[in-house]
């Protein structure tokens, strides 16, 4: 099955980049060798829905540019004394 890249910045913790693992676009493959990101995880391309991934956008966006950047941010609503 066909799987989704999903790379993290050192930089900034928030930011993700996402390649398909079919693509042999020349900017994923440099989002694969760059310096500044290091592999996250994998999504597998399902077409399930996903927090903080919309798998229709990266798609048309990795189809585009050879990849899709994103940030997630995660903020803790419940508190609990």
């Amino acid at each position: 099955m066909a799987e989704f890249q999903i790379y993290r910045s050192k930089q900034n913790s928030t930011h993700f980049v996402a390649v398909h693992t079919e693509s042999d676009h020349a900017n994923a493959k440099g989002v694969r060798k760059s310096e500044n990101l290091t592999i996250h995880t994998l999504i597998p391309d399902d077409g399930q829905s996903r927090i903080a991934f919309d798998a229709e956008r990266a798609k048309s966006r990795i189809l585009r540019d050879g990849f899709y950047a994103f940030a997630v941010n995660v903020e803790v609503r419940e508190h609990f004394e």
